[in-house]
């Protein structure tokens, strides 16, 4: 992103006010890291930042291929300037740009799904949450592998060997389910566990071959699982018992996990956790015809109503066609094809 010191400090002035965050030197640099990534969308009245919405750019695991993704976050405005069309007029050029740049999808964590429902979106992913007692985690099973635990610095994150922390991550990751998730590139390894939080990594590995991680932190007596992947059932059980090996240490455990999570289905007294699904993220298609082309025609006809885009107007698959917004159309395919949504920042 091409944005001058000044702008910079503007723009991380106007997200510590609207979002009641206290500014720490951890903070500040890890928004910095985001706006080398993404591009920052401001109004300014009187040559003073009011108003700003942040684009940054995401490619998503889709059908076995990627899409270009936008992701929008830092939407504020300053308490004096709110209510005069800057969001509205930063939100069209932000849609529009991406629309003519190829972008297929939107995502983004709104404040209020009606708001964002006005440009298009609409709610398309949720979280599972689990709460329970440390002893009421799966015990998991002892296995012929073995973990490490590993650190993910500066160094690891530019090493490109075959056997690097990042290399191992990567590699579990992408063989992961995934559809509708984001690729990670090593910027935004770095960007999510090296700036954003520094958790600690687990990793399984069996004959040397990585089959599994745990991403975790630490809060207070909550033992946090950030992430939990596993590639086959001895990795699971290992992991598990990795986690449940620190019972005696915690008196809870707690994971925002993906949607399609079923731990509850290995846990000993499952009734005795507390699991919530929580309506997470929206998400619009930008531009349809990029996105068909990976995808296909759907699986059911749709007239499709895109206020903001109006090259999106059209009938899609076929059939009698069901008139719904470019929201609605892009909620129903995502959840037709069961798409997830691993991150939480």
């Amino acid at each position: 992103m091409n944005t001058n010191t000044k702008e910079k400090k503007e723009l991380l002035d106007l997200t510590i006010y609207a979002f009641h965050k206290p500014l720490t030197a951890a903070r500040e640099a890890a928004f910095y890291k985001l706006l080398e990534f993404s591009k920052a969308y401001r109004h300014l009245e009187n040559e003073r930042l009011t108003s700003m919405v942040i684009d940054t750019h995401f490619d998503v695991f889709w059908k076995k291929q990627q899409l270009k993704m936008s992701g929008v976050g830092y939407v504020a405005s300053y308490p004096e300037a709110r209510g005069n069309g800057a969001i509205r007029q930063l939100m069209t050029q932000l849609l529009r740009e991406n629309y003519e740049a190829g972008t297929a999808l939107s995502y983004l964590a709104p404040f209020s799904y009606q708001f964002y429902g006005k440009f298009g979106y609409s709610y398309a992913f949720d979280q599972k949450s689990y709460t329970m007692k440390a002893i009421d985690f799966p015990k998991g099973q002892k296995t012929k592998g073995e973990i490490t635990r590993e650190v993910l610095t500066e160094s690891a994150i530019n090493d490109d060997s075959a056997d690097s922390l990042l290399s191992v991550l990567t590699e579990i990751h992408q063989q992961a389910y995934n559809q509708g998730s984001l690729i990670r590139p090593p910027y935004l390894w770095d960007y999510y566990f090296n700036h954003k939080s520094q958790p600690y990594f687990a990793v399984y590995r069996e004959e040397g071959k990585a089959l599994g991680y745990l991403i975790y932190e630490f809060s207070e007596m909550t033992f946090v699982i950030r992430e939990l992947i596993f590639l086959t059932e001895s990795a699971k059980q290992a992991l598990y018992r990795f986690v449940y090996s620190h019972s005696g240490s915690f008196e809870k455990v707690s994971w925002i996990a993906t949607s399609d999570t079923q731990l509850e289905y290995d846990m000993p007294e499952p009734t005795r956790a507390t699991i919530q699904l929580i309506p997470y993220m929206q998400a619009r298609i930008i531009n349809l015809h990029e996105f068909l082309k990976i995808n296909g025609q759907p699986n059911f006809a749709a007239e499709i109503v895109d206020e903001l885009i109006p090259e999106n107007n059209q009938i899609v698959g076929t059939g009698i066609p069901e008139k719904m917004t470019i929201g609605e159309f892009t909620a129903k395919v995502l959840r037709e094809n069961h798409a997830i949504l691993r991150e939480y920042f």
